[in-house]
């Protein structure tokens, strides 16, 4: 998620004097010339088309050595739902450990498009087939369209995984930000309907509360890329100005059973208003007894993912995230223990 075109507009900037590493600072002010320009009360069609070329400017080109295509997929509540999968050429097992990611954007911006660099790299990385899905986004498609499109396919996976070549064993669910709340939201709606569980969560700066009420709400209020008022306007959109912003469907931190979920690999910035989030999470799952690895990039801020070839900070924190898809997939290794278990 950025941040809506009215919170770029101040002088001088405010993430001035914070430790950034200096890749993370050229990055942000990038970006921020680029919103500074815009006019205020801009739609949100507006920011969709600004969002959009942010991320191609910053988009790697797709890696040589995955095979790509576009598929629908008969998800959806209402409509197929769109996804892009991204398969390694040099893979060896059949069937194959699989990767869903769910982008993110606020729930209201981005698409398979804007992240596809992105999810092709963690396919290329964990040796896993990848799929990218394209759910509807709100204002226009508001909570739970967002929500039944990401479970809508996990469920379809899950009963065609022998036609896709995929082992549902071995299939973890990743989303950055807002789709990081999807894939944790997805989780618990398995659990709920006893169904077959992901094995893994790979969360990246994960957008899961509404109520604003961590510590880093305040201290990252400000925060480059994503301000807490930011925050606050895209999760309005997608829960009808707050109506459903209890449903722990829609923010799944706020749900009161963290037993038995996949074992998780949560990444954060420091500079951003949720960080907490994740953090919390991981405590929560760690008390009920699930398995996490929890980091926090102290010289980074929301959104590194795009920031990565101009940050070797992003970069290591990428790789890092990259293992931790590979140790979920695998279902050993580097994912450590809870801590009442150490």
């Amino acid at each position: 998620m950025l941040n809506d075109s009215h919170s770029q507009n101040r002088s001088p900037p405010l993430w001035a004097e914070l430790d950034l590493c200096t890749g993370m600072r050229r990055f942000i002010a990038e970006v921020e010339a680029v919103y500074a320009g815009l006019p205020d009360g801009q739609t949100i069609a507006d920011l969709r088309r600004t969002y959009d070329q942010v991320a191609r400017r910053y988009s790697r080109h797709r890696p040589s050595g995955v095979r790509v295509r576009d598929e629908l997929l008969p998800a959806g509540a209402a409509n197929p739902v769109r996804v892009r999968i991204y398969e390694p050429l040099e893979r060896t097992d059949e069937p194959a450990p699989a990767l869903i990611y769910f982008h993110g954007g606020g729930f209201a911006l981005g698409s398979i498009e804007s992240h596809d660099c992105v999810v092709a790299e963690l396919a290329l990385a964990s040796s896993a087939i990848a799929i990218s899905v394209d759910y509807r986004l709100a204002p226009e498609h508001p909570f739970p369209a967002a929500f039944e499109d990401a479970f809508g396919v996990w469920a379809h996976v899950v009963k065609r995984s022998g036609a896709l070549g995929i082992d549902p064993h071995r299939t973890i669910l990743a989303g950055d930000s807002a789709g990081a709340a999807l894939a944790v939201a997805v989780c618990q709606e398995a659990r709920r309907n006893r169904m077959r569980m992901p094995a893994g969560q790979l969360l990246i700066y994960p957008a899961l509360t509404a109520a604003a009420d961590l510590p880093s709400y305040v201290e990252q209020a400000d925060a480059p890329m994503l301000t807490a008022a930011s925050l606050a306007y895209f999760w309005r959109l997608y829960t009808g100005h707050g109506a459903k912003a209890g449903d722990p469907r829609a923010a799944p931190l706020e749900a009161d059973d963290f037993a038995g979920l996949p074992p998780a690999f949560i990444a954060t910035a420091n500079y951003d208003p949720c960080r907490d989030d994740g953090a919390v999470y991981a405590e929560r799952l760690r008390a009920a007894g699930v398995r996490v690895e929890y980091r926090c990039a102290q010289k980074l801020a929301h959104g590194y993912l795009r920031a990565r070839a101009l940050s070797p900070a992003a970069a290591a924190e990428f790789a890092a995230i990259s293992e931790g898809a590979r140790a979920l997939l695998r279902g050993t290794g580097t994912i450590a223990a809870p801590r009442d278990a150490a």
